[in-house]
């Protein structure tokens, strides 16, 4: 499969009053075209920072970045803003985590949409434009799109208001599709209608997505490949059936242990310790504070096994669970 985005050893560092923090520490990433590739990990790992920086909604005054990223061929770190900002939209889509604070409160729905709309290749009269934007709330399921157009979003459940993002993300073709955790805010019932729906439009446009969630459950039967990050750097990758089945890195273990199952009457246990201050990480892996199986070598440089499709980076020479 053909590469569409492409990662290699992204860093990234914000400036703040009390001195330089690293949050991205060599960040390895691949989506292919028509790929889902989901992104997990707990809160702190460096997932949405990803996201922000493939879209370039980073402030640029603060931060210090490097490494390379490649999008469609073109090297998105050395772009001019405006040919970012031309992108942005259009090529590469994102539907964020709270769809409350993501649509304007101010403003109907049909003026943000029609906001989209002025961002696609060809200008559409007001006839064009409204039908397409029919066409896109029936495509997410929205029975009534006249409706939804003319609320406000504050008038609209969390579930319609997702909906509509995904309706708006989805309306300019995109080739790539950033969605951060976009079942969150939502019930079970509604979230996996979404994700279908997501699904459906992916499979119809061919359009990959970069799904980034903490719900385990959701990305097992979603993505194609998980990638699994820890303080901003992805410290195991694997195709979807074979990281369930066979992790290999002790946070991914961790991770999995830690989801409750019906087939079990008690709570699992959590990860013991928290994810790590960035801006006090000491050298070596950062895990090995909270790893079970660690040793001295831990404290060291981290190799990164590459075997099977798959990547570890783990000292240790790490087995089947």
């Amino acid at each position: 499969m053909e590469d569409l985005l492409r990662i290699d050893g992204l860093k990234l560092t914000f400036e703040t009053h009390d001195g330089p923090v690293s949050v991205l520490r060599g960040v390895d990433l691949t989506v292919g075209t028509g790929e889902r590739v989901a992104l997990v990990g707990e809160s702190g790992s460096g997932k949405s920072v990803t996201a922000r920086a493939i879209m370039g909604l980073l402030p640029q005054r603060r931060v210090r970045i490097g490494g390379n990223l490649h999008f469609d061929g073109s090297d998105v770190l050395k772009e001019s803003a405006a040919r970012a900002k031309a992108r942005r939209g259009r090529d590469i889509t994102m539907i964020f985590q709270d769809p409350m604070a993501a649509l304007n409160p101010v403003f109907t729905i049909r003026q943000q949409f029609a906001a989209v709309l002025t961002r696609l290749d060809r200008p559409l009269c007001a006839a064009e434009a409204e039908d397409s934007m029919r066409t896109a709330l029936r495509d997410v399921s929205i029975a009534d799109p006249e409706r939804v157009l003319d609320s406000y979003s504050f008038q609209l459940s969390g579930g319609l208001n997702q909906r509509v993002m995904i309706a708006m993300a989805l309306v300019s073709r995109p080739k790539l599709l950033i969605a951060d955790e976009p079942g969150t805010a939502l019930d079970v019932t509604v979230q996996q209608q979404t994700l279908h729906i997501m699904g459906n439009l992916s499979r119809s446009y061919g359009t990959a997505i970069l799904f980034i969630s903490h719900n385990l459950g959701v990305v097992r039967k979603f993505a194609d490949r998980v990638c699994v990050m820890y303080a901003g750097r992805i410290v195991e990758e694997a195709p979807t059936d074979v990281l369930f089945s066979d992790p290999r890195h002790p946070y991914t273990r961790a991770l999995l242990a830690s989801v409750p199952r019906l087939s079990s009457d008690r709570l699992p246990e959590p990860i013991g310790g928290s994810v790590p201050d960035l801006a006090a990480l000491a050298d070596g892996c950062p895990f090995e504070p909270r790893c079970p199986s660690a040793r001295p070598e831990c404290r060291g440089s981290v190799p990164v096994h590459r075997f099977d499709g798959r990547s570890v980076t783990c000292i240790q020479e790490v087995a089947p669970a």
